[in-house]
């Protein structure tokens, strides 16, 4: 669009009352209308009925009168209250005297404006109701999002969490099928989950995206300003937010669906009870779009979040990579593990060797994984065995192990004893 025609956009949406949605609504509302207004303003063909956001629908928006803009349906009184409200026309006027200003301070910090109808405006977000009208960005965006991925989670990571999330990343680097499309990597800038998420993807030879809560004129936090600079190497840093708008707890929520928007799934590495990864996911979920989760050690805090959204069904417990392959149908191949990890992998429940033990429990040990099947099998009934130990007599990968761990503890095969040491119970 024209530079006036967004700056006219934008200071019409930022009237009280009004966003995004609003304007949304009303364009659609107006394309779905048959009106002696629109006749008046020149026949639409029906290419642009079907996309009311193009110019020339923003256009004639723009151009109406209050009570033209009324008749447009609920959301059009909407905007047309906001109008009249601002009687005299002062506080458009601030407005458009505050996006001139913005659009000379955006030249001067190298900010780019993609509006709606820009041709680098992510795809998958422009389908969602709430989606800006208007980004800022520095970088390059991506032409196309099939493979986007959006890795969220605790500003408190632990060494669990951030080792798990390393051997995740790394696989799927290994196992990645496409050459001639990167995966790309959605995340905040944010301490925690997010920092990391940016660094593995841009060690893996990914593209990264930082969608920030904050003006692009900074970084925040000001220790990423490093991790920024390398991630405008290949991709682009966004926000929703005027160049100096400073970091802000309101607005990290709002930032939030622009990440689950951009992407065709998300993944929550580990996560709190609470917390803004638990946002995103939600909005991933009204999106349709699909959200997994590592399932974590059940004793943390900062697994809570991971394991009741997956209890809930949520999110998709997953430990390994190629369960984006199954999943979402990506160019994922099937990880190559060791000779003796290829010879566990290819047994099945009743293939593996039972103590006498376990002979009562043959049953009920078939309905278990392999990789838990594979476990319980190594230990006697009442044993304790630290974890670590336990690692040690596992054949596969260690995210295997978790999600074993996980489905033995949550079976009710296994329980930890107050040192923390894990016990068969049956």
């Amino acid at each position: 669009m024209k530079k006036e025609t967004v700056i006219e956009l934008m200071a019409k949406a930022s009237l009280p009352g009004v966003g995004p949605v609003t304007v949304r609504k009303v364009l659609a509302d107006m394309a779905s209308v048959q009106d002696p207004w629109e006749t008046a303003h020149g026949s639409q063909n029906s290419h642009e009925k079907a996309q009311p956001t193009s110019p020339n629908w923003i256009e004639l928006m723009l151009g109406a009168e209050a009570d033209h803009l009324a008749a447009m349906g609920p959301w059009g009184k909407r905007l047309a209250s906001a109008i009249n409200k601002d009687k005299d026309g002062r506080i458009l006027q601030n407005n458009l005297a505050f996006f001139r200003r913005e659009w000379e301070i955006s030249q001067g910090e190298g900010i780019r404006w993609v509006d709606l109808h820009a041709e680098d405006y992510p795809t998958q977000l422009k389908g969602c109701t709430n989606a800006p009208l208007l980004l800022y960005v520095k970088g390059s965006l991506p032409t196309q999002y099939d493979y986007s991925l959006a890795v969220v989670g605790t500003r408190n990571m632990s060494s669990y969490g951030a080792y798990i999330l390393r051997q995740f990343m790394e696989e799927l680097s290994k196992g990645w099928q496409d050459s001639a499309h990167k995966l790309i990597v959605v995340s905040g800038l944010a301490r925690g989950v997010d920092t990391h998420a940016h660094q593995l993807a841009l060690e893996c030879g990914m593209v990264t995206l930082g969608v920030m809560a904050n003006g692009l004129a900074s970084v925040y936090p000001a220790q990423n300003r490093g991790l920024a600079s390398r991630i405008l190497r290949d991709g682009a840093l966004i926000s929703e937010s005027p160049a100096y708008q400073s970091a802000d707890a309101r607005l990290f929520a709002s930032r939030n669906r622009i990440i689950a928007g951009i992407c065709s799934g998300t993944l929550v590495a580990e996560a709190a009870a609470r917390g803004g990864a638990l946002i995103t996911a939600r909005y991933a979920q009204e999106y349709g779009r699909h959200v997994l989760a590592f399932p974590g050690r059940v004793t943390d805090q900062n697994s809570r979040g991971c394991l009741q959204m997956i209890m809930e069904g949520q999110a998709l417990m997953t430990c390994s990579p190629y369960d984006l392959a199954t999943l979402m149908n990506w160019p994922v191949r099937e990880p190559v593990l060791e000779d003796i990890r290829m010879q566990g992998s290819t047994q099945t429940a009743q293939d593996i060797p039972l103590t006498p033990g376990d002979l009562e429990s043959n049953i009920t040990i078939q309905h278990l994984g392999i990789g838990a099947a594979q476990l319980i099998s190594s230990m006697e009934l009442h044993e304790s065995l630290a974890a670590d130990l336990l690692w040690e007599l596992y054949p596969g990968d260690y995210p295997g192990f978790v999600c074993a761990i996980f489905e033995l503890e949550t079976k009710g095969w296994i329980t930890r004893n107050s040192t923390g040491a894990l016990v068969r119970i049956r």
